[in-house]
């Protein structure tokens, strides 16, 4: 079997245009090398094939113009936002031109289009991607209402947030007359700081769409002293019931585990009822965790 002409070291560990390829000397039948795999078209990757949503979208943007860039679904994987798994899912690469210009059209690829003065890019390990805010409105005629909501409580989340409830509003107006306008309204309006997952998110609009007092977000419990006790996740303070959400790691982490149960000890001592919930606890409507929060509130009522 003959030997492959090794490629210039340039060419080795990333994506790479054809078109450099064949200035730096390799013939086409090089380029069609066992060794070589083509994830689009005109694009060549030493190796095999790239399989995520980042890999491929670095390898698209090796063909890209500059006037493209990944949107939608692949902008939000690319920038850590939150999305249903049946969306992250889809691993083909969404990508934005400006109004008037054709989108691309290839397999694997699905092209939109947005007026110039919409178009919002950041650069993502050199990838340019919409910000995300305009990725959050793009995302509006895609993603269910929950999952809308968990994506703005992500902008608005963390210790420093990058975005405001105003920054939201005005996203929303920029996009005026365009569909999915209306969506993206409700989603604001249902949008709060200080949220730290997408379950907790889904644990609060359940409760509100069920008619219940709307909680507050991760609670920060102290005592008469204002000595720090907990944090919780979702809380009605007056009543002094507080909703914990527990994922896998509690119960696959004994140290967790057993500092969870100081941890509620502490806030039963101080007069707190706590709401233990899981995964399984928000399916099939979370009937029974709605009338077990409907019980323990209806109890604490002066």
């Amino acid at each position: 079997m003959p030997r492959h002409t090794p490629l210039p070291p340039e060419l080795l560990g990333e994506p790479f245009p054809v078109t450099l390829a064949r200035s730096l000397g390799l013939t086409r039948r090089r380029l069609q090398g066992r060794d070589l795999s083509a994830p689009f078209r005109e694009v060549r990757v030493a190796g095999p094939a790239p399989t995520s949503v980042l890999a491929l979208s670095r390898s698209y943007a090796e063909r890209m113009p500059p006037t493209h860039v990944i949107s939608h679904h692949t902008a939000a994987l690319i920038l850590g936002l939150p999305l249903p798994a049946w969306v992250a899912a889809d691993t083909r690469i969404h990508v934005t031109v400006p109004a008037g210009t054709r989108p691309p059209q290839m397999t694997g690829v699905v092209g939109h289009e947005l007026r110039t003065e919409l178009l919002n890019v950041e650069y993502v390990d050199g990838i340019p991607v919409t910000s995300p805010l305009q990725t959050w409105t793009d995302l509006a005629m895609v993603l269910p209402r929950t999952a809308l909501v968990a994506v703005a409580d992500v902008l608005l989340g963390g210790e420093h947030p990058a975005f405001t409830p105003e920054d939201l509003h005005r996203a929303i107006l920029a996009r005026t007359g365009r569909r999915g306008v209306k969506r993206l309204r409700a989603a604001a309006a249902l949008a709060r700081t200080r949220v730290e997952s997408p379950k907790e998110t889904e644990t609060r609009l359940l409760l509100v769409d069920a008619g219940l007092p709307e909680p507050m977000t991760n609670y920060v419990i102290t005592d008469a002293e204002g000595n720090f006790i907990a944090r919780v996740d979702l809380a009605w303070p007056r009543l002094r019931a507080c909703v914990e959400y527990e994922g896998d790691g509690h119960r696959t982490d004994r140290a967790q585990f057993r500092k969870d149960i100081t941890r509620r000890e502490r806030l039963e001592d101080h007069g707190w009822r706590v709401i233990r919930i899981t995964d399984d606890d928000l399916r099939a409507d979370g009937h029974e965790f709605l009338r077990r929060v409907r019980s323990v509130l209806h109890s604490r009522e002066p």
